[in-house]
């Protein structure tokens, strides 16, 4: 699938960069928070904008990660393919989520694809465009090496739950990680419910098991009245509940 054409979103006057087009759009990224007025205009001026559909890839295996993608709107699967076809979910991006960055320092063909998993906004500055900005504003380049720690240390969390949880522990432990994600996006703390939008075969990716095990798992979260399913949503009814099971 191929990327839709650019897209402007509305351009809102009380932001002081309305007259530029690029990358002032993305709110709530860790990356650029609080950047330089200067460097967020340089950004702005040297990315575009871009909307994607569900289930058009934002990436595909075999191609060079040549820029940085800064998700504004929707949410992103990123996931792994085998040669059978079948697909291995890595990760769920949204708002304020980067993809891509690695390709700053490997610009290798990378084995990882992204897709939209609904309309989704996205501000993408090339990796050579970014480099100039790094290296102009120290601050931007210390974002960037902590956003790929983030990562890194994600993926040891996740190494370490596999390792001493069981799969209703990581089940929980899942399910609170989008919880404070979506509190982080929304600045909201009193938020109790997630939509993750991935079947339970995505999710049982994510954590290392069957899809059996996840749908297992979540049936047992709700008959305890740990959560509840209303839909699409996830409501975590006992917080608290879930935070002993995720850390036992």
């Amino acid at each position: 699938m191929t990327p839709s054409r650019l897209a402007m979103p509305q351009i809102l006057r009380k932001d002081p960069l309305h007259r530029l087009p690029g990358c002032w759009y993305v709110e709530g990224s860790r990356m650029l928070r609080n950047l330089d007025e200067r460097t967020v205009e340089a950004m702005a001026r040297q990315s575009a904008m871009a909307t994607f559909a569900p289930g058009e890839l934002l990436h595909q295996a075999g191609e060079p990660m040549s820029a940085v993608t800064f998700i504004s709107a929707g949410r992103v699967k990123v996931y792994r393919a085998s040669r059978d076809g079948k697909q291995q979910t890595i990760a769920l991006l949204g708002p304020g989520d980067a993809f891509g960055e690695i390709g700053i320092v490997d610009t290798r063909a990378q084995d990882l694809y992204a897709e939209a998993l609904e309309e989704t906004v996205v501000c993408r500055t090339t990796r050579e465009a970014f480099l100039r900005l790094c290296s102009r504003d120290p601050a931007l380049a210390i974002r960037l090496a902590e956003g790929m720690g983030e990562k890194l240390q994600d993926a040891r969390e996740r190494i370490a739950d596999f390792a001493f949880l069981d799969i209703r522990g990581r089940v929980a432990h899942l399910l609170l990680t989008f919880l404070e994600r979506e509190r982080r996006l929304v600045g909201q703390d009193d938020i109790d419910r997630i939509v993750p939008g991935l079947t339970h075969r995505e999710l049982a990716d994510m954590i290392g098991t069957r899809r059996e095990s996840v749908t297992v798992a979540i049936n047992a979260l709700e008959r305890e009245s740990l959560i509840r399913l209303e839909g699409h949503e996830i409501v975590l009814v006992d917080i608290a509940a879930l935070r002993v099971i995720a850390q036992a």
